[in-house]
């Protein structure tokens, strides 16, 4: 009984399908530097994949992601620090909220905001950015038949690094040193 349950439930998972649903779209059939242009289509707004609004929106998905979440945890890590360095008069979390809500009020956990977005938007639009240039420059490189033939994905390509460990389906490792 437990495999079954386990089965319907992997099956009912809201995260199992897109809820999107990707249309085809007409493409030329050379380009200038005579390979075909790559294009992604969800619903009804697309843009050429590898342009440079490809690139910006990837780019942007970054500074989102990394400046906000990183800017809203500043409180907490302005407390920690403050714990780290001064034990005696932050003995806990919630005492280093209070001590410092009750010395330099509210505005006060919001002490180094701006350098956090700033340098945490930057680091996102880089690793956002040119993971989305290596990603395309690599399987381009790589070739379509040859990537194909070794099962390997362009964000398998795009990840290696010293230590890293790319499968393939064939169950062949391969460790790059």
């Amino acid at each position: 009984m437990y495999p079954t349950s386990l089965t319907q439930l992997a099956r009912a998972n809201p995260f199992g399908a897109p809820l999107f649903s990707l249309q085809k779209v007409e493409e030329p059939q050379q380009s200038l530097n005579g390979q075909r242009p790559r294009r992604l289509a969800a619903a009804d707004v697309s843009c050429e994949f590898g342009s440079s609004k490809y690139y910006a929106l990837c780019g942007f998905g970054g500074i989102l992601s990394c400046g906000i979440t990183h800017t809203a945890v500043v409180p907490l890590d302005l407390v920690k620090c403050r714990m780290q360095v001064n034990p005696d008069k932050y003995k806990s979390i919630g005492n280093g909220f209070a001590v410092t809500i009750r010395e330099d009020g509210v505005r006060g956990l919001a002490k180094g905001w701006a350098p956090t977005f700033i340098g945490y938007s930057m680091q996102g639009l880089c690793k956002f950015g040119f993971y989305e240039v290596f990603k395309i420059f690599y399987s381009d490189m790589l070739g379509e038949v040859s990537s194909a033939r070794m099962g390997a994905h362009s964000s398998d390509i795009c990840s290696l690094h010293p230590t890293s460990h790319v499968s393939f389906p064939d169950t062949m490792a391969v460790t790059i040193h």
